[in-house]
């Protein structure tokens, strides 16, 4: 898929999972899962030292069992880690900053890129390269729903994903929505650790099922 075609899937979905591990196999109990819940967006985050060992093979999983799946690489920091994911065959990059050597390596490979912005500042840098959606992180210590209404007055054509503190629950994920987010982001509270010890996949299923459900009416 092309980066417009999948930044237009973000906003469609309003959803991205996050997840890190450093057991492979956990990685893709939790990639099946979350595709038999129906997820075709995923983003697996760069924070352990054998993370990019452990993207290399989800990436061939995807490829070989779960097709349409759309697998990013998350907690980009730099253009030297942009080159090696994107040679990995990640889809899309997301960072937890911006950065103008991510943004020129992206923009080479003309793969989709959504840095991390705190600020009106950093959102405005954003917008200013061309960047029509970014990730606002840590959302809820930013302010919560209030900031991202406050910010989305001033940049009306940004696409905002929230991440950081989304909680999993009706009440939370439709304040984020009316306030103006185009779609959210949920990492550990999605796959809560007890479930990934004791293999209880199925619970992790039906657990992002709800969310969807939750995302679905939020929107209406």
């Amino acid at each position: 898929m092309t980066q417009q075609e999948i930044a237009a899937l973000v906003k469609q979905t309003g959803f991205m999972p996050l997840f890190t591990h450093t057991d492979v196999t956990v990685c893709k109990n939790v990639l099946k899962a979350s595709y038999d819940a129906g997820v075709r967006l995923f983003e697996f985050t760069n924070r352990n030292e054998n993370s990019f060992d452990i993207f290399i093979e989800l990436r061939k999983y995807c490829s070989g069992s779960l097709p349409g799946m759309i697998l990013g690489i998350g907690t980009i920091k730099n253009g030297q880690q942009a080159e090696q994911f994107i040679h990995a065959g990640a889809d899309f990059l997301i960072s937890p900053l911006i950065n103008q050597e991510i943004h020129e390596v992206s923009s080479k490979h003309k793969k989709l890129w959504m840095p991390g912005c705190a600020t009106p500042s950093e959102i405005g840098m954003a917008e200013n390269l061309g960047i029509n959606i970014v990730k606002i992180f840590p959302a809820k210590q930013l302010g919560g729903p209030s900031f991202i209404k406050a910010v989305k007055a001033v940049f009306p054509n940004i696409q905002f994903m929230t991440t950081g503190g989304v909680e999993p629950t009706q009440e939370d994920i439709t304040a984020w929505f009316k306030s103006g987010a185009a779609a959210v982001g949920i990492g550990s509270q999605l796959f809560p650790a007890d479930w990934l010890d004791s293999g209880q996949f199925d619970k992790v299923t039906a657990h992002v099922k709800g969310i969807i459900e939750y995302i679905n009416k939020a929107r209406q």
